[in-house]
């Protein structure tokens, strides 16, 4: 096994972040966030589906995965934007 180069850090070690400018901080924001509408919309659509098909309820759950994704990367997001 080779050792590792100043490149390579070891498991678990995380590397500082560069700073971002605040324009390229907001595109990436606004990038997470009309992600996370497009979901949701996927989702909505997904549930509409599955009201009209009731013989198959697990399409609720299926309906609800792209919503919590959603969630999930609107809030990472949000939570980045407003702390830097």
């Amino acid at each position: 096994m080779a050792p590792r180069s100043r490149t390579q850090s070891a498991p678990g070690v995380h590397q500082p972040r560069r700073q971002l400018s605040p324009a390229e901080l907001r595109d990436r924001t606004v990038s997470s966030m009309v992600s996370a509408a497009l979901l949701a919309v996927a989702g909505t659509l997904i549930f509409a589906w599955a009201l009209r098909r009731t013989e198959d309820p697990w399409l609720f759950a299926v309906g609800a995965v792209p919503w919590v994704i959603a969630l999930w990367l609107f809030g990472a997001a949000f939570w980045k934007y407003t702390r830097n």
